[in-house]
């Protein structure tokens, strides 16, 4: 893969990552402007992330004989329009269709340029330029809100969508041009590379390992500012861990790509998950030694993130053919993952002590590691 067709991947995998995170930043500009209650503005974050994992899988299925540049290009043009709607949105369920828009484009678009990406890489850089192209999604993490929310205080909400709506004519334009028909082995309908699974015990293993991590992950996550100042941190101190995190979870990303390139990806999976568990396990004895505490988020997030390359290296592994099929089930995991989190973080806090709140996250990553030692390797 050359650089303008690794930063196409990488902007266009930023720019969809973003627009799933983007509503927790503008919540409040939005909810003032339409004269909807937070709570329910809110509630478009959930939308989003079911109509992701609901419609990915059955739309990657229903595309699947259809050259992947193409999709890539008809994903992006679906995806301006979900921005269109919810840009002129001036009621909850506008803004609702228009999610459920963007997150059915976002959910072809990602799962594509990552099948893409295996494609056009060198099996021995498959790994890092894998880590290289979902940068853009951990990016968004640490960058997509911050932007969002500056640009919406300044100019209003609705003109970070004719932003994006710029920025995706310019990644379209950028796989138009640098993705070259012969490049792919299966341009062409009549040769689409049909996928077959090798081990399906072991591709569910990996997507198990997703779903654990990630709902391990959004108990704390999803409430990492009540439980930061119910240990005396501002919420400025809230920023600055949020900070933390996504820096170390880019570079968590970028670590675990190019580890598979070394050692695979199951032992990728093993060492980051067990590193992942002690950081949960020391995580309540930091919360009155703030720099320790930093430091440890900044580890707690780049050994989760690392896993996410190497789960993405594994099922290829197991995969003859496109990928496309089982990292769309892995993303539709990842964003269950997320709202599963996300309840289950909601109940403990209600009911128990939030500072024990990463000893349940404990609990569920350990499940997943335990998953993960069932793995048996493959060749690619």
């Amino acid at each position: 893969m050359n650089k303008k067709l690794i930063v196409t991947f990488t902007v266009g995998i930023f720019l969809l990552g973003m627009m799933e995170l983007i509503v927790s930043g503008i919540l409040e500009l939005m909810s003032n402007d339409l004269g909807i209650s937070h709570a329910l503005t809110g509630q478009l974050i959930t939308v989003y992330a079911v109509s992701f994992a609901l419609f990915g899988p059955l739309l990657i299925r229903l595309t699947e004989n259809i050259s992947p540049k193409i999709v890539v290009l008809l994903s992006l043009t679906v995806f301006i329009v979900g921005n269109i709607v919810f840009g002129l949105a001036d009621s909850f369920l506008t803004l609702s269709l228009g999610r459920v828009i963007t997150a059915m484009a976002a959910a072809v678009f990602i799962v594509k340029i990552l099948d893409m990406t295996v494609v056009l890489s060198e099996p021995h850089i498959r790994g890092k330029m894998l880590a290289l192209v979902y940068m853009g999604f951990s990016a968004a993490n640490v960058f997509g809100i911050p932007i969002g929310t500056i640009i919406g205080a300044q100019f209003g909400w609705r003109v970070i969508f004719g932003i994006v709506i710029v920025l995706a004519i310019l990644v379209g334009l950028g796989v138009l041009f640098f993705v070259r028909p012969e490049a792919l082995a299966d341009d062409t309908p009549a040769g689409v590379q049909k996928s077959r699974i090798k081990s399906k015990k072991n591709v569910a293993l990996y997507i198990t390992v997703t779903l654990a991590v990630l709902i391990g992950n959004y108990i704390i996550l999803g409430y990492i500012s009540p439980l930061m100042t119910s240990h005396g941190f501002t919420l400025e101190n809230v920023s600055f861990a949020l900070l933390i995190t996504g820096i170390g979870g880019m570079t968590g990303t970028y670590l675990g790509g190019n580890l598979i390139d070394k050692i695979g990806p199951k032992k990728t999976v093993m060492i980051m998950m067990s590193l992942f568990l002690v950081s949960l396990a020391v995580m309540p004895f930091l919360y009155g030694t703030p720099v320790l505490f930093y430091i440890n988020m900044f580890a707690w997030s780049l050994f989760q993130w690392a896993t996410s390359p190497a789960v993405q290296g594994g099922l290829v592994e197991n995969v003859e053919g496109s990928s496309s099929n089982v990292f769309s089930w892995n993303m539709s995991a990842l964003n269950l993952g997320i709202g599963v989190g996300a309840v289950i973080g909601g109940l403990f806090i209600s009911n128990f002590d939030i500072s024990y709140g990463p000893w349940l996250g404990f609990v569920i990553v350990l499940c997943g590691l335990i998953a993960a030692t069932q793995i048996k390797p493959q060749t690619v």
